[in-house]
């Protein structure tokens, strides 16, 4: 055993992981055996305004609702909701591979409907501004289109949908309109031309008013995308 597996035994040894959900020691990983049976994976597709369960792709229930939604999960799954907590605020690059799976096991249900099988879609995660990406170390809505694009063979777009000015968190928002103005002409596209006339699975890690999805989608239809799928990991 070299110097630096020693080290890393060692920590181990010293300060062994907890499971994200329970808080009981485990031997390696994010999540603890019971923990994970927890898990509840939705299945289909959710109009983003009401929350209705929507039958096909293509239909949504108000008209001016210019895209679908995708949910891998529940955030009022406790589990789920430390996990997410887990990367985001808190780093742990262990809740990752838990988060993979209910990505992997969302997508076996829902790639089964034709009109994904038979359109061509690329896929773009929604980006931080620079500075956040920076202090947080890493996007986690590219960490997520990586494990789809993975799964499904789809080629991702990480550059072309940018910030272009940093905003307030929106959990510090009182309320939708807050929201709204928040996020209101904070996304930019670098090359309209790879947008135009695509199928966009637009990705992000939680869907709560939905306002920062919905200003993404404003500026995707404003350049030329044709279908457009919000995938997420929970829909509060």
């Amino acid at each position: 055993m070299d110097y630096h597996s020693f080290l890393k035994q060692l920590f181990l040894v010293l300060f062994p992981p907890l499971c994200v959900g329970c808080r009981r020691r485990i031997a390696s990983g994010a999540l603890c055996s019971s923990c994970e049976a927890l898990i509840e994976i939705r299945s289909g597709f959710v109009c983003p305004k009401c929350g209705r369960r929507l039958p096909e792709i293509r239909n949504t229930c108000h008209k001016e609702t210019k895209f679908v939604l995708a949910a891998a999960s529940f955030y009022e799954n406790p589990v789920v909701k430390e996990l997410v907590h887990a990367l985001k605020y808190q780093r742990i690059r262990t809740a990752l591979e838990p988060l993979s799976k209910i990505v992997k096991s969302y997508l076996k249900k829902v790639t089964k409907t034709k009109e994904i099988q038979n359109s061509i879609f690329i896929i773009i995660p929604v980006p931080l501004h620079t500075k956040k990406e920076r202090e947080r170390g890493f996007n986690q809505a590219a960490l997520i289109a990586r494990i789809i694009s993975d799964e499904l063979k789809i080629k991702i777009h990480e550059d072309n949908l940018v910030r272009t000015k940093k905003t307030s968190p929106q959990i510090k928002t009182k309320n939708y309109k807050e929201r709204e103005k928040n996020v209101a002409g904070c996304f930019g596209i670098k090359n309209p031309a790879l947008i135009a006339g695509r199928n966009i699975i637009l990705v992000d890690d939680v869907f709560t008013s939905g306002a920062t999805m919905k200003e993404a989608v404003r500026v995707l239809k404003k350049s030329g995308a044709r279908k457009i799928i919000g995938f997420v990991m929970v829909k509060t």
